[in-house]
């Protein structure tokens, strides 16, 4: 009985294996795009500022690279969203750049196979001379206050 019972899990087990490999040859040679989605991930997210607003920023290129030096890119469309299908699993960082804003590197996500991974990210607009002549009036005020006391300072020692 003991020599049954060892025959059968050792043929159980060939069919199983015959089974599989069948299987992923079926893949390899006809599969369906479906099929290849189930074994990869998806990365997706929006990118906004850091206002208050949190308004979202069109035309961002988002990076994504893996630990082998892999790399995906996508762009924000203009509400902020970018996406990008069929990354093989495993670890990636992702980065962002986009011209006026402070770039972010190394937003790290480990992607999983048929997995949608949902990343949102943020990014700070670089200030410029113009955007501090486009600032609210009261930023002028203190900007003259200060002017005129060096003045005022300056002038009384060297009196």
């Amino acid at each position: 009985m003991p020599r049954l019972n060892l025959a059968l899990i050792c043929v159980s087990y060939l069919v199983l294996s015959v089974d599989i490999a069948f299987a992923q040859n079926d893949f390899l040679h006809g599969g369906t795009i479906d099929d290849l989605t189930q074994l990869s991930g998806t990365i997706r997210g929006q990118i906004v500022d850091t206002t208050e607003m949190q308004n979202p920023i069109e035309g961002v290129e988002v990076r994504i690279v893996a630990a082998g030096g892999e790399e995906y890119i996508a762009t924000t469309d203009a509400n902020g969203n970018y996406k990008h299908s069929g990354i093989p699993a495993g670890r990636y960082l992702i980065s962002i750049y986009k011209e006026g804003y402070g770039d972010r590197l190394g937003k790290a996500v480990t992607v999983v196979n048929g997995g949608d991974h949902y990343v949102p990210l943020k990014m700070t607009k670089k200030d410029t001379i113009v955007d501090f002549l486009e600032a609210p009036v009261p930023m002028y005020w203190v900007l003259i206050l200060c002017v005129i006391i060096v003045i005022l300072i300056f002038s009384r020692t060297n009196r």
